[in-house]
């Protein structure tokens, strides 16, 4: 958020004004569940926090870890207790905006009045001058953004050189991520860097190691990352966000079966959590997450009956109606309930396009939640791109040329509620749904194309290479929206068109984004097949099998 400053004095806050009350900064949904129970933090943070008691220390302490570890929504009911216990604990205050960082219409009020209340305590001289450089470093970043905010943190460690935790938030908030090739940019390669030190300056310390790989979590080869990923469920068993973590690592490096069981690790400690604190999936959207990314990495291993029945499981879990703005629910009406669909798009077989249109959510299911989440353009999408293709299929080709203005038509419209979709906080759900709806456009165009006149079949070769050129890995530890890599659509449309050397140049490059994957080994298997590379062929084939079975 930009001109912080001004917002919050917009909504009532000036220097030496009443703060808001403590209540007023904790989200309703911290405030509908119990008191948190502690954790044993092996290799957490551990530091003075200016508090009334060793309690509210102990609860800061909670709070900065989990936050530390990924998982804002239990770190800010640790902040919360320590808020409620001491009114005047200024890294209480700074951390629940830490956690609320990313606000809901649920979370966002508490966000702001946290804020105003850490504003004043600063004002009051509350908090060590450490505390006091946290503080500032978040204000920079909620006024000015992320260069600021890193800047204001690369001071405070340079002033205070055995702190852990400025170091680590310089790098966090410095990173700038990686060029289109994949490579890092300049403040990457620095965040990076930073974060190898520290890793090497406090080996009884898992928070770097957490925080390097998280850093590098959308790096072109996340192999050389495996290890320290490993090392760190090992050391952390219990942690959740740490084997999600693991579990992205495993995939983005073709080991499918460890990532199924890395995310069925993390996704079964999320729903031990909910038990234990008698919570819904609206408070974790990290379970909905886990559990995704798990059946992907499932199909991803070949066992689609397997994946298919999971997607259908989770899709079907019942959603609290009147929580259609939290974290949770939006994780579930966003992804997994177009799970189903989208393996069946992905399988490809003659008839899935009309099983996958059956198994998206009815358009009467989703009309409570209509008011609090865009989801609804996105599964409307998939309805126009799965009828287009359904009609391709079934050689009504003059029916799925209309089907494909409609396919234009809502793309327009869609584009048109970036900014409402900004307001109401999913702007990257809504920027996730749409690049992959415009590489499914442009999947569905080739599709048609190669259906249609064979003087108009070149063009189909153009539209898989531009639904190629558009997908994109996903961010934020997400599994992709689009299951298999588009490169395959054009692999086999040079095979067909007789050219096996081709088409093997793009299998390869298919697998060097998505490595084994199992589409783009067989159709490297079939170019080998093709080009009279027998030997070639059968090393493939072994390694296909290797997939399936490792």
């Amino acid at each position: 958020m930009r001109n912080f400053l001004l917002l919050a004095m917009a909504c009532g806050w000036a220097s030496g004004a009443e703060m808001p009350p403590v209540e007023s900064a904790i989200p309703d949904p911290v405030k509908a569940l119990g008191a948190p129970v502690p954790v044993e933090f092996k290799g957490g943070l551990q530091m003075a926090v200016s508090a009334a008691d060793e309690a509210v220390q102990a609860s800061v302490l909670q709070g900065i870890n989990h936050l530390h570890t990924g998982w804002e929504f239990e770190a800010s009911r640790h902040f919360a207790v320590a808020m409620r216990a001491d009114p005047e604990c200024l890294l209480a205050h700074w951390g629940m905006v830490m956690a609320l960082l990313v606000p809901t219409p649920e979370t966002g009020k508490a966000r702001n009045a946290a804020a105003e209340r850490m504003m004043e305590l600063l004002d009051q001289g509350k908090g060590t001058k450490l505390e006091r450089g946290y503080a500032y470093g978040l204000i920079k970043y909620l006024d000015e953004g992320p260069v600021s905010a890193a800047a204001a943190f690369r001071k405070v460690a340079a002033e205070f050189p055995n702190d852990l935790q400025a170091a680590m938030l310089s790098a966090l908030f410095g990173r700038t991520g990686y060029d289109d090739l994949g490579d890092p940019n300049p403040e990457q390669e620095r965040a990076e860097a930073d974060l190898t030190k520290l890793i090497a300056a406090h080996p009884e310390s898992l928070l770097p190691v957490n925080a390097l790989l998280v850093v590098r979590a959308e790096g072109r080869d996340l192999s050389p990352s495996l290890e320290l990923a490993r090392s760190l469920c090992k050391r952390a068993p219990d942690c959740a966000p740490f084997h999600h973590l693991l579990g992205h690592c495993e995939w983005r490096s073709g080991n499918h079966r460890a990532a199924a069981l890395a995310f069925g690790r993390a996704a079964s400690l999320y729903e031990r959590w909910m038990r234990s604190n008698k919570a819904t999936v609206a408070d974790c959207p990290e379970w909905a997450k886990a559990e995704c990314y798990r059946v992907v990495a499932m199909a991803s291993q070949g066992d689609f009956e397997t994946a298919t029945a999971a997607a259908e499981g989770l899709a079907g879990a019942p959603l609290p109606e009147k929580r259609g703005s939290s974290a949770g629910v939006r994780m579930m009406l966003w992804e997994a309930k177009t799970l189903p669909a989208r393996l069946l798009m992905a399988r490809g077989k003659q008839g899935d396009a009309a099983k996958a249109l059956a198994a998206l959510p009815k358009p009467d299911s989703l009309k409570a939640y209509q008011k609090e989440c865009m989801a609804f353009w996105w599964i409307d999408a998939l309805r126009i791109v799965l009828e287009t293709q359904r009609l391709t299929e079934e050689g009504k080709l003059d029916d799925a040329r209309k089907s494909q203005e409609a396919l234009t038509f809502h793309g327009t419209r869609m584009a048109k509620a970036q900014q409402m979709a900004l307001e109401i906080g999913e702007r990257s759900s809504w920027t996730r749904a749409f690049k992959a709806f415009e590489t499914l456009a442009f999947e569905t165009r080739g599709k048609l194309a190669l259906a249609g006149p064979k003087d108009l079949r070149g063009s189909a070769y153009n539209r898989f290479r531009s639904a190629a050129d558009s997908q994109r890995q996903a961010s934020m530890l997400y599994p992709p929206v689009v299951l298999t890599p588009e490169l395959n659509r054009a692999g086999h449309f040079q095979l067909q068109d007789g050219k096996p050397a081709e088409a093997l140049e793009i299998f390869q490059e298919a697998l060097t984004a998505y490595p084994n994957d199992l589409g783009a080994l067989d159709g490297m298997r079939q170019a080998y097949v093709a080009l009279k590379q027998p030997e070639k062929a059968a090393e493939t084939e072994a390694r296909i099998n290797a997939v399936r079975t490792h």
